[in-house]
């Protein structure tokens, strides 16, 4: 007998291609299976013997059937599969341009100065809640939030400029294309996703909706799919900015979930044979059905639901890492509310949080606890992993398989899932990430922001004086009060900066909600 198990990945900010974060989670999961000598590990690959006029490579397979099967048999010739699936919505940010690169550093500069989003006033608002601390404390952007925010933007702006002088050296001596643009194309999604209405062209079937709507559409569908496939039990990976975007899904209304679906996927779920289809207990009224987040389509009926208690009732675990959603709580809350309603996951359940101190964009889930009725588990479980030495580059090693490692991540996931028992941490490094030490590094890490920005402005310090000709050197060198060699001189003009865009910003936004 197989055991056939579901693993759909939501990928996080960038510019990933079709397939290429899944291809990446199955390639390190696969080689911490394999390190296991009781285990027979086969990698299984639906492609298809098709391709575009001139294709460099094969198609793979993209409906209907999983891109990709890990298929482990035991000692004791007990086979599972491990088959997974893809949310990729990386083809829904704005276009380069101009525009969307001035506005990102608009946005991105003015954080620290703007409103919290805590008004949705959709129509079925009254079915979530927002986030909030154990003691029943919604967040707030306080002072202390604001400044961070505030020197961090600075650090960023005052990186900006260095990236153009490197991108330039790198292209003449390496070859190497740095592109310039590389923290608008990456960090432009957080910004994409929390937009109340899309500025620019989007998908034609989302017109005039905010950004967002766009991926949770993809969210949802892969989630419905998911539950529509044969799984023993199934689970959710994601990171970065895809564990907003994940969820989202599954904290979705029942009442809203069916209007992100195309006909025939309503079709197929309406008509499975293992269920007869739930309504909702009254219909919902035509104002609510109107501010509904995507609108509804007009061949769904006023009480078709998809229930959450079918949609989940395999779904055995959810994983954040590297994930944003804490501070998504402080500043849009908003986008990311609780359903009221969590005793639709089943006892064997598990949230999984995992973060890295080192990881600016990651955090503990300080205000989204809940209880399932099952076991009365607490959900989530916050984990504290070192994915890598290197402040910042951590964001992107959590999932990476380093057999020098004595519990790698993926090694402790890949068991978790295979098993289908309750997750088992392995052990920490040698005082990391002990409580401890993580207390002491979120003690210093405005320090670290700061050493951070006097590093950065020295080394442009030394860029601007080293691309300076010899003819201007001594004349632009000797202006009074401009001492381009001294990193102070840029982080007063980055303060400056960053403080007339954020007043500027805020006056605009308090304007646009007066009207």
């Amino acid at each position: 007998m197989v055991t056939k198990v579901g693993i759909l990945v939501v990928h996080g900010i960038g510019e990933q291609r079709k397939f290429q974060t899944v291809e990446e989670i199955v390639r390190d999961m696969a080689t911490a299976l394999k390190a296991d000598t009781n285990l027979t590990v086969r990698i299984i690959l639906n492609d298809q013997n098709t391709g575009a006029y001139a294709a460099s490579q094969q198609t793979w397979q993209a409906d209907d059937k999983e891109p990709l099967i890990i298929e482990v048999k035991d000692k004791d010739n007990q086979v599972t599969e491990l088959a997974f699936s893809e949310v990729w919505w990386a083809d829904l940010g704005d276009p380069d341009s101009l525009k969307t690169e001035l506005s990102f550093w608009a946005w991105g500069l003015s954080l620290w100065s703007r409103k919290q989003y805590i008004d949705p006033n959709l129509g079925t608002s009254d079915r979530v809640r927002p986030p909030r601390d154990t003691k029943g404390n919604e967040p707030k952007l306080d002072l202390n939030g604001r400044l961070r925010f505030f020197w961090v933007s600075l650090v960023i702006l005052l990186v900006l400029p260095v990236l153009s002088f490197l991108s330039v050296i790198l292209r003449k001596v390496l070859g190497f294309d740095l592109r310039p643009d590389i923290l608008v194309q990456y960090l432009g999604d957080i910004k994409l996703y929390q937009e109340g209405k899309r500025t620019g062209k989007g998908p034609l079937m989302d017109l005039g909706q905010p950004p967002r709507v766009s991926v949770r559409r993809r969210m949802v569908k892969g989630l419905v799919e998911m539950s529509l496939r044969d799984y023993d039990r199934w689970y959710v990976l994601s990171h970065s900015l895809g564990t907003i975007v994940a969820f989202n899904g599954l904290m979705e209304t029942e009442e809203a979930l069916p209007n992100y679906l195309s006909q025939d996927l309503w079709n197929k779920w309406k008509t499975r044979t293992d269920f007869q289809p739930k309504k909702a207990e009254k219909n919902l009224e035509d104002k609510e059905a109107k501010n509904m987040f995507p609108p509804r389509p007009a061949w769904l009926n006023n009480n078709d639901i998809i229930a959450r208690s079918e949609l989940f009732k395999n779904l055995q675990g959810f994983v954040t890492y590297g994930s944003p959603l804490s501070k998504f709580g402080v500043v849009w809350p908003a986008i990311v509310p609780i359903n009221k309603d969590n005793s639709v996951f089943n006892s064997q359940f598990e949230w999984l949080n995992v973060y890295d101190p080192t990881d600016p964009v990651a955090d503990e889930t300080r205000f989204f606890n809940f209880k399932t009725d099952h076991g009365n588990k607490q959900q989530p479980r916050d984990i504290a992993y070192k994915a890598e030495g290197i402040h910042l580059l951590s964001h992107v090693e959590y999932l990476n398989y380093k057999p020098t490692r004595p519990t790698p991540l993926v090694k402790q996931l890949a068991k978790w899932i295979l098993e289908g028992n309750d997750f088992q941490p392995g052990q920490p490094s040698l005082g990391w990430p002990q409580p401890s030490v993580i207390q002491i590094y979120n003690t210093i890490r405005i320090l670290i922001w700061l050493v951070a920005a006097v590093v950065i402005s020295w080394i442009l310090g030394f860029f601007v004086r080293f691309a300076l000709p010899d003819s201007l050197e001594k004349i632009v060198l000797e202006i009074p009060y401009l001492y381009l060699v001294n990193p102070l001189t840029y982080i007063k003009l980055g303060i400056i900066i960053v403080l007339i865009v954020g007043i500027i910003m805020r006056v605009r936004q308090l304007n646009t909600n007066s009207r």
